[in-house]
């Protein structure tokens, strides 16, 4: 799949479909997103607005140490609950009418807009009395991540050692949210927590002590895994039992679960989360350059240095799914670039696809639109196609198979020369046909040739689909697209 996000940041948290404000999505803009070939977007939803409640920050009915208790939210509104979903399921229903899934994001930056970020309501932070500071007038949002309180903030949340019980709370909103779009035929998963930032993460400690407080908030105390060494998970002692994971499955049997590993893998340090014994998970994974600038420009030695990285954030979790191989998900789970660019380098933007390409591996943009952002780059999105945006566009408009009939091996695309490649071994019990996807207003205006060897071209010459029929039996099939005539 490839895509955009569409995450709405500050009040009221969501992106929309009706009214006037600047977070409402247009059909014009989702008639643009599926020219480009997009056919996912994930959608940010944001736990301020689903849950605001009204006790503010630092309240001692809340953030009293102790047992956590478990009888129930005092700050959940379902009125309030029910018309967020509401306005969600409208922005589902007419990316859904062009043809675009979502994958549902429960976005976070920096924990809370107190510490100039998002997520959390007021009532979930617990900063043992620090007194948070307004956001930094840095470049660099993440410097804030460092700031007073945000440490005992994010160390409450996810050791769970509050009378609150905040991971007990958020994990009830979760589980509603997945039990009302459990049918949705548009909603592909659910990303559970964007970027997990926590005290065991550097600049403050070892990744691997905070990946496995991770991951005992995916699986549960009761079921936690094991590490990506194999060694048992010690979890904090008020986790709650049955994890965020196994409980959205339960709500949701239909759909997957896409979980993120630490904040600090987006640039290839390694992920260190393990197995977890659950069926429809996805390696959910972000890629930026430790250089990138989220405003720019981007430095000069730029392209030298990300190059190698980014293509070891792709390394690393290819032999992460490996890791993860499970009795219910053999060979490990499947996987998706959620997050990569906030950056107007177009050259940044074709090595990245090109890496997932070599990997096959789909991919979303970040993002559709600047939507006020308080935590990531205010030049780099895709809407309205102004420059530098018609460049970025030529790379991430790409030919590329939306659906293939069998067991794909390789895949390429040459945006400057609009040249396509794909390589598959053809399944001959499957009688749908592999879909290529051709942006033809953008790399083909004089049309293209596509040939095809072992197996049978059905489409109409120049369509925006190619549609690849297999024979009756098993064979290697090359498929290529060319811009020109044949």
């Amino acid at each position: 799949m490839h895509g955009a996000d569409l995450v709405y940041k500050v009040p009221p948290f969501e992106v929309e479909v009706s009214g006037t404000g600047p977070n409402v999505l247009t059909v014009p803009e989702v008639q643009n997103m599926a020219s480009l070939g997009f056919d996912v977007v994930r959608l940010g939803i944001i736990w301020k607005g689903l849950e605001p409640g009204t006790a503010p920050i630092n309240d001692p009915a809340i953030c009293a140490p102790g047992t956590p208790r478990t009888t129930g939210s005092r700050q959940f509104d379902s009125s309030v609950f029910n018309a967020y979903l509401t306005r969600l399921d409208a922005t589902i229903a007419l990316l859904g009418s062009y043809g675009i899934s979502s994958l549902v994001d429960m976005h976070q930056d920096v924990y809370n807009d107190v510490f100039g970020g998002e997520g959390a309501p007021d009532w979930a932070v617990c900063t043992n009395g620090a007194r948070p500071k307004p956001k930094l007038n840095v470049a660099d949002w993440s410097v804030n991540l460092r700031g007073p309180g945000v440490s005992a903030a994010y160390a409450h949340f996810w050791n769970n050692d509050v009378v609150g019980n905040l991971q007990g709370e958020f994990d009830s909103v979760w589980t509603r949210v997945a039990a009302h779009l459990s049918r949705n035929p548009w909603v592909i998963g659910y990303d559970p927590f964007n970027e997990p930032y926590g005290p065991g993460v550097p600049p403050y400690g070892n990744g691997a002590s905070f990946d496995a407080e991770l991951q005992c908030f995916y699986a549960g105390t009761a079921h936690p895994g094991v590490s990506q060494s194999g060694k048992s998970i010690t979890c904090p002692r008020d986790d709650p039992k049955v994890g965020l994971i196994p409980r959205i499955e339960a709500a949701d049997p239909n759909h997957l679960v896409f979980y993120e590993g630490n904040y600090t893998t987006d640039s290839g340090p390694a992920n260190h989360i393990g197995p977890m014994p659950f069926p429809r998970l996805v390696l959910n994974f972000h890629d930026y350059c430790f250089l990138h600038i989220p405003n720019g420009p981007e430095p000069p030695d730029f392209a030298s240095v990300c190059g190698p990285s980014e293509n070891l954030v792709f390394n690393e979790h290819f032999s992460e799914r490996a890791r993860d191989s499970t009795s219910l998900q053999r060979g490990g789970p499947g996987w998706l670039l959620t997050e990569f660019g906030a950056t107007t380098d177009a050259a940044d933007l074709g090595r990245i696809t090109a890496d997932a390409d070599s990997h096959l591996v789909g991919w979303i943009y970040w993002q559709w639109l600047n939507y006020d952002d308080p935590t990531g780059s205010h030049t780099s999105g895709l809407w309205p196609p102004t420059p530098p945006t018609p460049t970025m566009l030529e790379v991430l408009a790409r030919t590329y198979p939306a659906a293939i009939a069998g067991k794909p091996m390789t895949t390429s695309f040459d945006p400057a020369s609009g040249r396509f490649t794909l390589k598959f071994e053809a399944d001959p019990r499957i009688a749908e046909p592999t879909v290529v996807f051709v942006p033809v207003a953008m790399h083909y205006p004089h049309g293209y040739c596509a040939t095809a060897t072992g197996a049978r071209i059905t489409s109409a010459p120049d369509s925006g689909y190619v549609d690849i029929l297999n024979g009756g039996e098993a064979s290697d099939v090359t498929v290529t697209i060319t811009a020109g005539s044949c």
